[in-house]
């Protein structure tokens, strides 16, 4: 029976199935932001992707730098400024009202702070300098959607770079990706397209390692890493598979000079900004804070967190991919093995994280759906983390004491590097064939 599920997820689709796979998809996504209530504004994170981009649509890198107030390099207000430029009048403003109800744990006494800080929308709290905030879907927020989008196109890459696209799986993956509660959560909760959008680029950089286009690979990884340095972590993986030296220097070379493209200018215009948001660990005014994480519980200064959290896991993720080339030397660049090794290295990631939110779950839910697409089997595994992760630790971190939510965090981070790790401790496939 499932040999001949397994047929029908190879069969390929039309043209027609196809739009309206992808059609569908997008609007289920869009559905699920609209039932969510939207964006929420009142978020650092959202101004500090919104008010660079309106500012970098106006000629001022300087200004793009200074108002970057979270560690992010400027790759996603590039690549949305010239969608400001053309829509201006509808989606350009950086700031929304919100029509979502308050909180039952915020009404009475935290009522009026919580409508001061969110400018619900109709309300006089909802006027900045003179005007009326509009809704999330006439402002920048609605350009998050393309965020899925790439997302979507990433995913899909390569997935068709196994053999395993064109037919009822890449379906399944599309709605999958509209379903995944990490894609809504990065847009809704915490604003953070760009790791959307770092996601996608990096399965498409992936992919065209599949096919051993490497220039192509760090043109998409360096692309990638200026949406979100965590871009770094599949392409060490990338690196481990590369056939030899010179594959390497070919992906290596596209990927600085593409980061140093979309760099230098801000660089010029305002360097100390630039680097602040490009190392990730700079923490102005806070000290020592406890966090149910592994690395949050630690009785140290929330810097040395920060330096902890970006660097650790690359030497983690480096023993992994040197680990992965010895024991599997040239079976590495086949298409599970490669998937598998990329998803350790970016749960290296959730190991050393200072905090737990949920949008840190969704490079790590897209690589899982995609191993097990890639391996044309049943999603059991993904469904499963991704479900525990999302609703389980939501349900513990609350009525847990930070001890046993932090072991429950890193037990849920160490299960995809064992499942990544065991496609290359597996019997090899072979490579996909290369298209000429």
């Amino acid at each position: 029976m499932y040999e001949k599920l397994q047929g029908r997820g190879l069969s390929p689709l039309s043209t027609f199935l196809h739009l309206v796979t992808y059609a569908g998809g997008c609007v289920l996504f869009v559905i699920i932001l609209f039932v969510q209530g939207g964006p929420n504004p009142a978020e650092t994170d959202a101004h500090a992707v919104t008010l660079p981009t309106t500012a970098i649509s106006n000629g001022d890198l300087g200004a793009a730098e200074r108002e970057t107030l979270v560690p992010n390099p400027p790759g996603y207000p590039l690549l949305m400024a010239p969608f400001v430029i053309a829509l201006r009048p509808w989606i350009g403003s950086p700031r929304w009202c919100d029509s979502k109800p308050i909180p039952a744990l915020l009404r009475g006494p935290g009522d009026a702070y919580y409508r001061s800080i969110l400018g619900t929308c109709g309300t006089p709290q909802a006027i900045r300098d003179g005007k009326l905030l509009p809704h999330w879907y006439r402002s920048q927020a609605l350009l998050a959607i393309l965020g899925w989008v790439v997302l979507v196109g990433g995913a899909v890459m390569l997935l068709r770079s196994t053999g395993a696209g064109r037919g009822t799986g890449e379906a399944f993956l599309v709605f999958a990706l509209a379903l995944l509660p990490a894609s809504s959560d990065a847009i809704v909760q915490s604003f953070h397209p760009q790791d959307l959008v770092c996601v996608g680029f990096s399965c498409a950089g992936i992919s065209q390692a599949l096919r051993r286009r490497w220039v192509m690979v760090g043109v998409l990884f360096g692309v990638a890493f200026l949406c979100k340095q965590f871009a770094v972590l599949p392409l060490l993986a990338v690196l481990a598979a590369a056939p030899g030296w010179r594959a390497r220097v070919r992906t290596v070379v596209p990927a600085i000079g593409v980061v140093a493209l979309g760099v230098l200018p801000f660089y010029v215009a305002d360097s100390v900004d630039t680097v602040r948001a490009l190392s990730a660990v700079y923490v102005a005014g806070v000290n020592v804070v406890k966090s149910p994480t592994a690395l949050g519980l630690l009785n140290i200064g929330e810097a040395h967190k920060l330096e902890i959290a970006r660097d650790a896991p690359l030497v983690v993720a480096l023993g992994l991919v040197l680990w992965a080339r010895w024991r599997a030397r040239g079976h590495l660049l086949a298409p599970t093995p490669l998937i598998g090794l990329a998803l350790a290295c970016l749960a290296t990631r959730l190991i050393f994280e200072v905090s737990i939110l949920n949008y840190y779950f969704l490079a790590v839910g897209v690589v899982l759906l995609l191993l097990d697409c890639a391996r044309k089997r049943p999603p059991v595994w993904s469904v499963v983390w991704i479900l525990a992760t999302r609703y389980g630790l939501t349900w513990i971190a609350p009525v847990a004491p930070s001890a046993l939510t932090a072991m429950a965090f890193l037990v849920a981070s160490l299960v995809p590097i064992g499942l990544g790790l065991s496609q290359v401790l597996a019997k090899q496939q072979p490579p996909v064939p290369v298209r000429r």
